[in-house]
């Protein structure tokens, strides 16, 4: 009996025992990640932060942070994907920084990155942890305005003016809700919305305006905005000077400057007429005058 006895004290405390072994387990766990540059593009490098935190209610030591992708997906630039803490205290956290590379080639979805810790405790024991976390990759977007022509250059206030252009998607990602707009300061502003160009095909623009205000020479106050969305909805604009839109004055006012000049030329005509028929019958007197003096002598000279 007292053997038996003896037994069940000793499996319960080798129960204890091992209850209160793993109670002592120290746990680091990843708390926080976070993409210095907001998002990770394809072909470009980022900067990851991880933050630990000890929830132990002891010191952990030799912290040693690897972290891998199942295919590749993401190249440490630096340090080979491991990062090294010397310590953790109780209810403290720490934080660890990975340089890497996005893949050429990744197609616009999330990928998954294995985190694995190994850790010792005050005692010595090692530990590790394994744990994952997913990173959404974007494709980059960009674009090129070409081709731009302008219509009716020159031109007069009230004329059409077409603006025409080429957007070009230049980029891996979709350049979405394309708009465009013109604004300046001797034509009409308006906008036009392109739609979404796919990653190597172009959008055609073709702004039809009016000119407005009579400007000297050609202005360069005129500009070609384009705007596009992100996926994650950010608004990017590009803008482009349109220096070539001269306009002047109207037609119609030069027709009434031309119709006043000839009414004052009608004017000094009739006078110009007047002056020369003035003339014209002084002359005619002068020489009836000198006619008839001219009789007078010689009627005068046969009386004699």
């Amino acid at each position: 009996m007292r053997k038996i006895y003896s037994i069940v004290v000793l499996v319960l405390c080798i129960i204890c025992c091992n209850s209160n072994v793993h109670a002592a387990i120290p746990r680091v766990m990843l708390e926080d990640y976070k993409v210095s540059e907001g998002e990770v593009v394809s072909g470009k490098d980022f900067n990851l932060k991880l933050t630990l935190r000890n929830h132990s209610v002891k010191q952990v030591r030799n912290i040693k942070v690897s972290i891998s992708t199942e295919n590749g997906e993401f190249i440490p630039v630096e340090d080979a994907g491991n990062a090294y803490i010397e310590s953790i205290d109780a209810g403290d956290s720490k934080d660890v920084s990975f340089k890497l590379k996005a893949c050429d080639g990744l197609e616009e979805k999330s990928y998954k990155i294995n985190v694995v810790t190994d850790y010792e405790s005050s005692s010595g024991y090692e530990y590790k942890s394994e744990e994952m976390i997913f990173l959404p990759v974007s494709l980059e977007q960009k674009l090129m305005v070409t081709d731009l022509f302008v219509d009716g250059g020159s031109c007069v206030v009230g004329d059409t003016v077409e603006i025409s252009a080429a957007i070009n998607n230049t980029g891996d990602g979709t350049l979405y809700n394309v708009m465009a707009e013109i604004e300046g300061d001797n034509v009409v502003e308006l906008n036009s919305y392109v739609g979404n160009i796919e990653k190597g095909k172009s959008g055609n623009l073709d702004l039809l305006t009016k000119a407005d205000v009579v400007t000297e020479g050609y202005h360069n106050e005129n500009k070609l905005i384009v705007k596009y969305d992100t996926k994650a909805g950010e608004t990017i604009t590009t803008e482009m000077l349109i220096d070539d839109i001269s306009v002047g004055v109207p037609v119609y006012e030069n027709l009434e400057k031309i119709k006043e000049g000839s009414d004052m030329s009608s004017v000094w005509s009739t006078i110009g007429k007047i002056i020369a028929g003035i003339i014209i019958a002084a002359v005619i007197v002068y020489a009836l005058y000198r006619r008839q003096k001219r009789k007078q002598r010689i009627l005068e000279e046969f009386a004699k």
